[in-house]
Parts: structure tokens; C-alpha cells; sequence
């Protein structure tokens, strides 16, 4: 249901943004115009994966992912000189695991590292005061290593896999009209079968300015990636919805 949801509010979107006429937009200015937003995702994470042919459940809440977090960093940067722009959205999660379980020759213990990043990098095209085009590219990776260690003996298992998936999308917000607050709205499709079989981003954000050069930054974040190769022993598979609140900080300048 929240993908064909998603799918829908898409088309709309894009439909709005085209039926913008030009001469309905403000003319742009000539200077760089920089905004940097570090943030924290409280994510969960539900769907299917498979590493040679094992296929496993997802179903991590926000409490279990910051119980096993290493290591996190998040942010957006664009720049942006009249009607054209280019930004970068990354995403970085370490999480680690342990664990022991009872076998027939005596306790086995589990340990699992897992490093996943997500890279996008965007051209932007202002269509009018409020709405942009977005276009470029994600870079998804996937590093695991899996340590078992019984009584007879100690195995262990790594394996990366990292893909590159070209990405559309079309940003709404509130026009600059100096108010307090604004709200945007960030939907993209991709994939397409050159990466992921198909992959898809909503994310809308509300902000209240505390300063003339920055702002705290509310939103929610969808993006569902589906992602597989191989078959049989060799399949490796990545169908996951990850989603959660989002807090940041915006600076212009």
C-alpha cells in the first residue's frame, strides 16, 4: 500500500511541477546561495534480504538499530546560483551485534558487523518559486562480516556488495518570503534496472527559522530500495523499506 501510495503522490507531484508556466517564475539571483544540514534519522528498517541464497526477515525498530549503532553520520548540502544546482545526501550507518546461543557441543557466540551508505548526488532545476527538478544518482553499499565461534571450531564470513542507481525527483516547497516557517515536500523514483529493480523516496520537512542564517528542521523519511543478482546459491537480494523522524539543523550561506 505505501508503494503504490508513493507511486501515486509522485505522479501528481511531477504533473503539478510541470504545469508551472515559466513566466509564473521569479527571477533568481546571480550569487551562490550554500545550505548545509547535518541530521539524525530515527530510523527502522522492515523487508527481506538474502545473501547466497539464505533469504533473512528485516524487521528492526528505531530502538534496536540505536542499541546496535557504532557509528552514524547524516547530511544535505546544496549550492545553488540561479536557476541551476547541484547537492549531495549522505547516509552512513555501522551497526554491530553479539551474541550466544546453546548448541549440542556446548555455547555458540555470534558477532556481525554490518556498514551501510548511501550516496546521492543531484543536479537541480528551478522550474518556478517553488518547485525544483531533481536529477543524478545514488551510490547504495553493503559491507558484513559474520563471526561464529563453538567449541569445535571458528567460522567466519564477509561479503560487500555496492551498486549505483540513477534517480528523478521533484522538490516542492514554500516560496522565500521571509516568514518564520517553511515546509517542503522531496519525492524521487529510480532504479529502474540499472541498479535496484526499483527504488523510491518521499520525504517532507517542516522548519522554523531560530536566526537569519539557520533554521531546526522537522521531517519524516521514506526510501524503499529493491535490489537483487544472482540466483539460487549466488542470489543476493536487498528489498528494504527504511523510514523514521528526522531532526536537523539548516545554515545558509
Amino acid at each position: 500500500m505505501i508503494k503504490k501510495t508513493s507511486l501515486v503522490a509522485l505522479t501528481l507531484l511531477l504533473s503539478l511541477a510541470a504545469a508551472i508556466p515559466a513566466a509564473a517564475q521569479a527571477p533568481a539571483g546571480d550569487a551562490w546561495r550554500v545550505t548545509v544540514m547535518p541530521y539524525l534519522l530515527g530510523a527502522s528498517m522492515s523487508g527481506t534480504a538474502a545473501v547466497k541464497g539464505q533469504e533473512v526477515t528485516i524487521d528492526m525498530s528505531a530502538s534496536d538499530i540505536f542499541s546496535n549503532l557504532q557509528f552514524g553520520a547524516m547530511g544535505i548540502v546544496a549550492a545553488r546560483k540561479g536557476d541551476w544546482g547541484v547537492a549531495g545526501d549522505a547516509i552512513w550507518m555501522s551497526l554491530g551485534a553479539n551474541g550466544t546461543a546453546p548448541g549440542p557441543l556446548g555455547r555458540v557466540t555470534a558477532s556481525a558487523d554490518m556498514n551501510q551508505g548511501a550516496f546521492a548526488f543531484y543536479g537541480i532545476r528551478r522550474l518556478s518559486p517553488a518547485a525544483d527538478l531533481m536529477f543524478g544518482a545514488r551510490i547504495n553499499t553493503l559491507q558484513a562480516n559474520l563471526r561464529l565461534n563453538t567449541p569445535m571450531a571458528v567460522a567466519s564470513a564477509d561479503g560487500s556488495k555496492t551498486w549505483f542507481d540513477p534517480i528523478v525527483g521533484v522538490q516542492l516547497h514554500t516560496p522565500e518570503n521571509g516568514k518564520r516557517w517553511h515546509a517542503q515536500v522531496y519525492t524521487e523514483i529510480g532504479g529502474f534496472g540499472v541498479g535496484s529493480t526499483f527504488t523510491w523516496q518521499v520525504f517532507p520537512t517542516i522548519g522554523v527559522d531560530v536566526s537569519k542564517r539557520a533554521s531546526i528542521e522537522f521531517g519524516y523519511r521514506f526510501l524503499d530500495i529493491d535490489y537483487s543478482t544472482g540466483e539460487n546459491a549466488t542470489l543476493f537480494r536487498y528489498d528494504v523499506l527504511t523510514q523514521g523522524p528526522v531532526m536537523g539543523f539548516r545554515f545558509k550561506f
